[in-house]
């Protein structure tokens, strides 16, 4: 080759390195920043919480008109697929009867035992439960109050899903539990995550409640009550997320990875073991996750009050209608009629 096709080769080159780079870049921008859309204007909603969907576990088995244990990818529902009992980068196959309930809570097992499920082979079992009926939210207060396992490899969730939208109320690692892990999801084409971390003291030594509150125009996680991370709908060009309340109308850029109003979530609960090198590091001995291997919680969720008028319904399912307080002492349980599948049933007042 000679010296001046050699340089005509070296531009060519050169040009598409920084073109790429180019690519790169933008793209880094496009996952924080996202179109233009009219900003009404921020709006303090003021309204209380009002209870649409509990589960105190306070008997001794699950209930199975608001929960099942896998995933009903299937076309019929079941558990007939190869995503209904395993999970993403998990070492594991979901099995029912590591779903317990007692002692007043929900107990999530794992075990050392290899297994397949429609030809993945797996070296875990854990356990999952996912709400079913009604239990279809859009916008609410998701609230759990759980004591998290620690132990490497060990994978603890609680978790919303449903049409293109994922708000992973918490994550852990397992050998992390200081680590408090929330993220927002958007499965569409193209995908878009945005994920933050808080860092307390070993939350696997104790309960804690551990609480989401998805409104319009924010996102807001809380441990114990105290505010740890917050996401707008809204961003200014940096991709840092605006107020939800206070701001003024006006084009602003969205947030690309905000949670789609259209798309209605599922409350999932899992403990899930991870692969070597997937989401977390590889899990420790077999032997060694006996007396660490339970996540244990009780859940609520809430809507905002104006989702309970039978003209502003959640999408998809009627209106809830609160029964009355129970007591002074319990305002804060109040309950629901709601539809399981086609069987109708209602919490006790």
């Amino acid at each position: 080759m000679n010296k001046s096709a050699f340089l005509g080769s070296s531009i060519v080159l050169l040009v598409l390195i920084l073109n790429a780079g180019e690519l790169t870049a933008q793209t880094k921008r496009e996952k924080k920043v996202g179109v233009v859309q009219d900003d009404p204007g921020g709006r303090c909603d003021t309204t209380a919480w009002q209870l649409v969907f509990n589960d105190e576990f306070d008997g001794t088995t699950l209930d199975r008109m608001k929960w099942i244990t896998y995933f009903p990818f299937s076309s019929d529902g079941s558990d007939e697929c190869e995503g209904c009992r395993t999970m993403g980068t998990s070492n594991t196959i979901f099995r029912d009867d590591l779903v317990t309930v007692g002692d007043g809570m929900l107990h999530l097992g794992v075990r050392a035992r290899s297994g397949e499920w429609y030809g993945k082979q797996k070296e875990h079992e854990g356990s999952t439960v996912r709400s079913i009926g009604d239990a279809v939210f859009t916008y609410g207060r998701f609230e759990v109050r759980c004591k998290i396992p620690r132990g490497a490899g060990l994978w603890p969730a609680f978790w919303g899903f449903g049409g293109e939208t994922e708000i992973d109320v918490f994550e852990f690692c397992g050998e992390q539990p200081r680590l408090l892990k929330g993220a927002l999801h958007r499965w569409g084409k193209p995908r878009f995550s945005n994920s933050g971390k808080h860092k307390a003291k070993d939350l696997s030594t104790d309960f804690h409640t551990y609480t989401v509150e998805w409104e319009r125009d924010g996102i807001s996680w809380f441990l114990d009550g105290q505010l740890v991370q917050y996401r707008g709908r809204f961003v200014n060009k940096r991709g840092r997320p605006l107020p939800q309340c206070d701001r003024p109308s006006g084009a602003k850029h969205t947030a690309p990875y905000f949670p789609r109003s259209e798309d209605g979530l599922n409350i999932i609960l899992d403990l899930a073991v991870s692969e070597p090198k997937g989401f977390l590091q590889r899990p420790e001995e077999a032997g060694t996750l006996a007396g660490r291997d339970l996540l244990r919680c009780g859940l609520r969720a809430r809507v905002p009050a104006e989702a309970l008028a039978p003209t502003t319904g959640r999408s998809g399912s009627a209106p809830a209608r609160p029964c009355q307080q129970r007591s002074p002492r319990r305002q804060a349980r109040r309950c629901c009629h709601h539809q399981a599948r086609s069987t109708q049933s209602s919490c006790s007042c």
